[in-house]
């Protein structure tokens, strides 16, 4: 059976995460010449199972796959490839806070696009640079990157941007933060098929919100979406989130649930970060109610904080409230 070519173009968007959405941009097929060289679908259907991967939250299956089409690209020297397959890394290494190998395979990624004047990937890569420039709290620079994209002709790709510039806004409580959310939800209300962005706007509501019980709703409607979805990320931001306001008006038995149901999704997706910044306001729980718990959640703070993950495997062990089996 033949094979569809591709333009350079299309082959591009058809390689090309759409970055903080988890889609793939697909494109159209050109006409029916010859069939592809495994050389090229090889690389490509590691590609595809990567963003599989990804897309259902299997971060290190997905890095195993995207580093084998890296590696299978660059043995031909085939340059759009190389640029996919780093952008896919970064990625997939911000969804886990590796944020310094995610920056390397950004870089890499960077002077690729340029060289090979792949102009397509111009704004997947400013998205990138703004995500990464947020998570390393450089909100200034990633505010330049976004004003790329933010009247991008791509609505996933306008989407991500509001999404990103409206954390920021958030994050440095800005003024104009409202007025970016409306700007958010806009959109979204006008292109409703990705949910995510929908279960995130519910929680930018109830963060907005001064009334607890109005937080509180708009909360569990986001926790119902990410869990129908599936996403494991967004499901445990949210518990974070909710575990905050237990914790301030003293439900702490609420916010100790919700914080280890939490850091049992970090802890399975491999995020030593986002477990260590679980693992603070849990030890002040356990503090104020005098609990013994306080001491082993102190050792972990004080282990990851000094980079040292041995025993990481076994971490949730220590805070588990599920029976163990005895095999």
């Amino acid at each position: 059976m033949q094979k569809p070519s591709m333009t350079l173009r299309q082959y591009i968007f058809r390689l090309a995460i759409s970055l903080l959405a988890t889609m793939l941009i697909a494109c159209s097929s050109g006409p029916v010449e010859k069939p592809v060289s495994e050389s090229f679908s090889s690389p490509a259907s590691l590609l595809d199972q990567g963003i599989y991967n990804y897309n259902i939250n299997n971060y290190a299956e997905a890095i195993n796959k995207f580093e084998k089409a890296l590696l299978q690209y660059r043995s031909i020297d085939n340059q759009p490839g190389i640029a996919n397959s780093c952008l896919n890394l970064a990625t997939t290494y911000m969804a886990i806070n590796n944020n310094q190998i995610a920056a390397q395979y950004l870089a890499r990624a960077d002077a690729i696009i340029k060289q090979s004047m792949l102009d397509g990937l111009n704004e997947h890569l400013s998205l990138l640079k703004s995500s990464l420039a947020i998570n390393n709290g450089l909100y200034d620079h990633a505010v330049q990157e976004l004003d790329k994209v933010l009247d991008s002709k791509d609505t996933t790709i306008k989407l991500a941007a509001l999404k990103n510039r409206t954390t920021i806004a958030f994050l440095r409580s800005d003024k104009d933060r409202l007025q970016w959310l409306e700007k958010y939800k806009v959109l979204q209300d006008q292109n409703p098929d990705n949910q995510s962005h929908s279960a995130r706007i519910l929680r930018f509501e109830a963060d907005a919100s001064d009334d607890n019980e109005e937080s509180l709703s708009l909360l569990a409607q986001s926790l119902a979406i990410s869990q129908a979805l599936a996403n494991r990320t967004a499901i445990a931001a949210t518990l974070v989130q909710w575990a905050s306001l237990d914790k301030d008006e003293k439900r702490f038995e609420d916010a100790e649930d919700k914080y280890l149901r939490a850091l049992f999704i970090r802890h399975q997706l491999g995020d030593v970060k986002s477990s260590l910044s679980i693992l603070e306001p849990l030890h002040n729980i356990y503090v104020a109610t005098d609990n013994d718990k306080s001491a082993v959640t102190n050792k972990w703070i004080n282990r990851l904080s000094g980079n040292d993950f041995s025993g990481w495997e076994v971490l949730y062990s220590d805070f588990d409230t599920y029976p163990r089996p005895d095999y």
